[in-house]
């Protein structure tokens, strides 16, 4: 289970998942990478995430493993008020699903927010400019460079601090791999730099792997993992963020799948995860 103690927890296919607003969740992450705390993980989790989990033991074991488990994503929100929210009848099941497009509203309880990628890590990046933590980017955006990500940010909170960047491509490994000697680099790096928080935009689940061993490996220092976030347009990429009548409707994952057919594979994660929800009932 996640290592945080303040917040309440559900439990979905074996992942379990914090119950806090996007609000709290900040609050929480600012609050302990203030000066003396120790290292830690956070995890954003998405259905293709637990879909992950469900067959590979070591993937949900790094879930677990994390300081903070946040709901990215519509699905996993309608799962918890499906489970945990009232009876898990037929009708109910069926109801909620409709509810996620008709009136998703109804399914904020008991996971009040969907922490997805921008949505979370825009006002993340405002409260660490207006109290002083030290970010260091960590990816390997799809266009530009990490290096541009990072001037971009500078642009956008002239207060805030980027401690540095490292690039999330070891070209001795193949794409998804790191060596052992990437990751001293990158934890040397981070540790000379004093940062506070690490955001690390890598693929799933690599990432997680990442943070984890930097959290085992920092004195200091929130890891995040921000999968594509760097590849939208407000943070240099070319992405187009959703529109906000798609946001309110649960429906970023069609208008990802959308702007990148390709992802199509990954996307029947989706009805796997909503099969799974119900036979755990």
């Amino acid at each position: 289970m996640s290592k945080q103690s303040e917040f309440d927890k559900v439990e979905l296919l074996g992942v379990e998942v914090d119950a806090v607003s996007i609000a709290d969740a900040i609050t929480y992450i600012i609050g302990h990478t203030a000066a003396g705390q120790p290292a830690g993980y956070v995890t954003k989790a998405y259905v293709e995430f637990l879909d992950r989990a469900w067959r590979e033991a070591e993937v949900r074991d790094l879930l677990n493993g994390a300081e903070l488990s946040l709901a990215d994503g519509v699905a996993l929100v309608w799962a918890a008020n499906y489970l945990y929210a009232g009876p898990r009848s037929t009708g109910r099941f069926w109801l909620t699903l409709f509810q996620i497009v008709l009136a998703p509203g109804k399914l904020t309880w008991p996971l009040p927010d969907r922490a997805a990628g921008i949505n979370f890590t825009w006002p993340l990046l405002e409260a660490a400019a207006a109290h002083g933590r030290r970010v260091y980017l960590v990816g390997d955006p799809k266009t530009g460079s990490i290096a541009h990500t990072a001037r971009t940010l500078q642009q956008a909170f002239p207060k805030l601090i980027v401690a540095g960047t490292h690039s999330g491509r070891d070209h001795t490994k193949p794409r998804g791999r790191v060596s052992d000697a990437w990751l001293e680099t990158l934890t040397t790096t981070i540790t000379a730099a004093e940062a506070d928080v690490i955001l690390v935009g890598m693929s799933f689940p690599l990432q997680e792997r990442v943070g984890a061993w930097l959290t085992t490996h920092l004195a200091h220092g929130f890891s995040i993992g921000e999968g594509g976030t760097f590849d939208y347009e407000l943070f240099g990429g070319t992405l187009h963020k959703a529109p906000g009548w798609i946001q309110h409707l649960g429906l970023e994952w069609l208008w990802r799948l959308i702007l990148e057919p390709r992802r199509l594979r990954r996307q029947l994660a989706i009805p796997r995860f909503i099969w799974r929800i119900w036979r755990s009932r």
